[in-house]
């Protein structure tokens, strides 16, 4: 038998062709967000170490102005640098007490403001032992300001009673202590926070005293038996921080500095959006519409969140991803083109092997047959049949009925066929039948089946006074007869049935008969 490929065979390779790109392009996009995911994983985690760096920079000196002053309170915190300054103290009418002028021996840039309420304290007071404490932190407060430069603006020492210390040194007509100090974010946030092991306590952002902007402070408190003396602290611009943020914010994606309180600090966007979960994560997740990164910045209160909207992600992942994806799409269309030419090859295979107007095989197709030796393993009897006085069909009701009548005259018949069985137009309303391995008694009976069936059809469906009959010759498979002698036996007998009155079946019984 000859193969003739189902013709949905290509669409569903068609189907399983888009599944296996579409899987593809999957797999090559989820590779290339797990590299991205990876490359600025680690640019994040770079980012968070070095504002670890920077808090610890800034920390380490707290902690050894908080050593130092301890030390001091536990022995006698004046020496002759403090006692120096302390001379120098003036209280000044309406103003309270100010460290306006500095000793002209003093080396420059050693010493602060000491600003706050008047009178001077008595000699041996508690006051008295805190301004010199406070003074006694000059060379420190020197030396963190030298050391950190930009990174801070103010170093200061605010005592309990009423005075401040700050560095480096300004003018009292630019700022002095107010008592509204100890309203400020940095006092009050220092006191509620429950601090056994004396961290350090940043503050939540606030303005700046002497007006450089909004900052943050980094704070020590100091205790003396249990009570609080005073506190060390170092402001820091969030113009700094954000600059540096700017300096670490990778391509794609934006940086959010916040604090313990979720307040940002810093942003690489002008209009921050703070997501609502910040629970910090080791991977990436999707959180509200974006890929989220929430880190714990090691050792501090501060979250460093990289947050990549869906918008931008998709343009880098297709930047990313396009010479592998250009493969792919190039591929896919070699295969669809393979896939095309499959296709017009198949039709042309259809074509060449089929009827164009009934969809019955035609000449070729048998001969095809015989030449594959497919005809032979078939072994079939000869069937041969047309339509009674078809040219009348075409006569009374037009061609085009007549091309319906054979159209539906090849559906009934198929209706009847095995699936060994063949249909061949063999030329006008002529048909042949092969059927395979049969008898003279199943081709007598296929014969009477098939004639039965046209004669009942419904023919008025298609016209009204419209009726068709067929007359049938067979001639029955034998193994020395060559196919076109077992046809012109089949056509013998179909002429003869039609020589008995029509619409009639006709075995061959020799030419004279």
């Amino acid at each position: 038998m000859l193969n003739v490929s189902d013709a949905r065979f290509p669409t569903r390779l068609t189907w399983l062709l888009f599944a296996l790109v579409t899987l593809l392009i999957g797999l090559t996009l989820r590779q290339n967000l797990k590299q991205i995911e990876s490359l600025y994983l680690s640019d994040t985690l770079n980012s968070a170490i070095h504002l670890q760096d920077q808090f610890q920079r800034t920390d380490t000196f707290l902690e050894a102005m908080r050593g130092q002053a301890e030390e001091r309170l536990r022995s006698d915190p004046q020496s002759a640098l403090t006692r120096q300054l302390y001379s120098y103290i003036q209280q000044l009418p309406d103003q309270g007490l100010v460290l306006d002028k500095l000793p002209a021996d003093l080396p420059a840039g050693l010493a602060g403001n000491l600003t706050g309420e008047g009178p001077l304290p008595p000699p041996g007071s508690e006051r008295e032992a805190r301004f010199h404490l406070a003074l006694s932190l000059s060379p420190l407060l020197a030396t963190a300001s030298q050391r950190l430069g930009e990174e801070i603006a103010w170093v200061y020492f605010t005592g309990v009673d009423n005075f401040i210390y700050l560095y480096p040194w300004i003018p009292s007509s630019q700022f002095r202590f107010s008592r509204s100090i100890y309203e400020k974010h940095y006092w009050q946030d220092a006191l509620m926070s429950p601090n056994p092991t004396q961290d350090t306590i940043l503050s939540r952002p606030y303005e700046d005293f002497a007006g450089l902007g909004t900052m943050v402070t980094m704070s020590q408190p100091l205790y003396k038996d249990g009570s609080l003396v005073g506190m060390i602290s170092m402001d820091i611009l969030l113009s700094r921080l954000q600059l540096q943020l700017d300096r670490l914010t990778p391509a794609l994606g934006q940086y959010l500095l916040l604090n313990q309180y979720h307040q940002v600090l810093a942003s690489s966007t002008k209009e921050p959006r703070i997501p609502q979960d910040l629970a910090p994560t080791v991977q990436y997740q999707w959180r509200e519409g974006a890929l989220q990164l929430t880190l714990a910045v090691p050792d501090t209160p501060l979250l460093l969140v990289h947050s990549v909207t869906l918008l931008p992600l998709a343009w880098t992942l297709a930047y990313q991803s396009a010479p592998t994806l250009l493969a792919i799409l190039f591929l896919l269309l070699a295969a669809l083109s393979n896939l095309r030419s499959h296709r017009l090859n198949q039709r042309l295979n259809y074509l060449s092997c089929h009827d164009a107007l009934t969809g019955a095989f035609n000449r070729h197709y048998l001969v095809l047959l015989e030449q594959t030796g497919s005809l032979a393993r078939l072994r079939p009897g000869m069937l041969m049949f047309d339509a009674d006085h078809f040219k009348r069909v075409n006569d009374n009701f037009g061609h085009a009925v007549g091309d319906i009548v054979l159209i539906r005259l090849v559906q009934i018949c198929q209706q009847q066929l095995g699936p060994s069985d063949r249909l061949v137009r063999w030329g006008g309303e002529e048909f042949l039948l092969l059927i395979g391995h049969s008898d003279v008694s199943r081709l007598g009976e296929l014969a009477e089946q098939i004639r039965i069936a046209v004669a009942d059809h419904d023919w008025a469906t298609i016209e009204p006074d419209l009726a068709v009959t067929i007359s049938l010759g067979y001639y029955p498979h034998e193994e020395s007869v060559q196919l076109h002698e077992a046809v012109r036996r089949a056509d013998m007998a179909l002429y003869q049935a039609k020589a008995n009155g029509r619409n009639r079946s006709e075995r061959w019984l020799g030419d004279a008969s």
